[in-house]
């Protein structure tokens, strides 16, 4: 499909015309395989990513190996906190990896900047985005703070299941522990245990919910 045909059917009724005009002529349209770093913690953002197919992971990493899951990013849908960093000239501070294989659109961050000025809708559409991605930040940070581990675990896939929308979520312990920021061993004792309660099924690299 060609770009204009793609933002007429990811955005045609959330930008007017005029929007959807620029993200064509400004935007490069791309697609990246899972695992592939799109916009990475400490260098400057050129660009913000419109996804337009797939699932993108956002993290936090603190350049010693440690990180954490923040949420993810599926079609229709870029990052407020990308988008707040490069309003303000900085470098980012998370990373976006694609989860499976994605297409997205790539604007020039100083024509997204122009936006706010000049269209209602971007206003409109960034305003509910970054509502609906801090909350989510706050729900998270709550759960850490005041819920059990098995909670958060259980949160965790069906969160990824909805977003896959698929019961099996393919993902090694090491993977889940490391996004929820605890350690292999204690995930895999909850794992079993949720198994042996019949709440989930374990394989080779892959979890899924009953």
């Amino acid at each position: 499909m060609k770009i204009n045909e793609i933002v007429a059917q990811n955005f045609s009724t959330i930008f007017e015309d005029n929007l959807r005009q620029e993200i064509c002529n400004y935007g490069i349209l791309k697609k990246a395989e899972p695992d592939k770093i799109i916009l990475e913690i400490r260098r400057e953002i050129e660009f913000i990513p419109f996804i337009t197919s797939g699932v993108v992971k956002v993290m936090r990493r603190d350049g010693k190996g440690n990180g954490i899951f923040l949420h993810y990013l599926t079609s229709q849908q870029t990052s407020s906190i990308a988008i707040t960093y490069a309003l303000e000239n900085k470098n980012s501070e998370i990373r976006l990896k694609a989860e499976s294989t994605i297409t997205y659109i790539a604007v020039p961050v100083k024509t997204v900047n122009s936006w706010f000025v000049k269209y209602n809708t971007w206003r409109l559409y960034f305003m509910k985005l970054n509502y609906r991605q801090t909350s989510f930040l706050i729900e998270k940070i709550n759960d850490i703070a005041f819920e059990n581990l098995e909670f958060r675990l259980l949160k965790y896939l069906e969160n990824a299941s909805l977003v896959y929308n698929d019961n099996t979520i393919n993902r090694k312990h090491f993977d889940v522990a490391r996004d929820l920021k605890v350690s292999r061993e204690a995930i895999s004792r909850v794992l079993k245990k949720l198994e042996k309660e019949e709440v989930i099924i374990l394989g080779r690299n892959k979890i899924t919910l009953n």
